[in-house]
C-alpha cells in the first residue's frame, strides 16, 4: 500500500503544477465577488479562469448552462421531429424539403454556439 501511495504521489507531483498569485485588496474581492456569484470558490474560480483563457471550456453561469442544456434538448427534439417528418414522407411518397428543415436547425445551432462563445468571452 505505501508502495502505491509513493507512486501516486510521485505521478501527481509530476503531472500537477502549483502557482501561486498575490492580489491587491481589491482585486481579491473581485475575484471572490465573481466567484460567489458563480458559486464557486475563489481559488476554483480562478482556476477555471485560465483553463479558459487555455480554451479548454468556457466559465458559464449556473443558469446558462441549464439554459443551454434545455435548448439542447429542444433542438434535439425539433430533429427529431424533422426525421419523421422525413420518413412520412417518403412513405406517402410526397416531396418535403427535409434539407431545407435541417438547415435551419443547423443555423440555430450556429448562433446558439456564437452566443455561448460570447458570453464566455465577455
Amino acid at each position: 500500500m505505501d508502495e502505491k501511495r509513493r507512486e501516486y504521489f510521485k505521478n501527481y507531483v509530476d503531472q500537477r503544477k502549483r502557482i501561486s498569485i498575490s492580489l491587491c485588496s481589491s482585486d481579491y474581492q473581485k475575484v471572490e465577488y465573481l466567484a460567489e456569484k458563480m458559486q464557486m470558490k475563489p481559488t476554483s474560480f480562478v482556476g477555471h479562469l485560465v483553463q479558459q483563457k487555455l480554451g479548454k471550456n468556457p466559465v458559464l453561469a449556473p443558469e446558462i448552462h441549464k439554459e443551454l442544456r434545455e435548448i439542447t434538448y429542444l433542438i434535439r427534439n425539433i430533429s427529431s421531429n424533422v426525421n419523421q417528418i422525413a420518413h412520412r414522407s417518403n412513405t406517402l411518397k410526397v416531396m418535403v424539403d427535409e434539407n431545407a428543415l435541417l438547415m435551419e436547425l443547423k443555423r440555430l445551432e450556429d448562433v446558439i454556439k456564437g452566443y455561448v462563445a460570447q458570453k464566455a468571452d465577455s
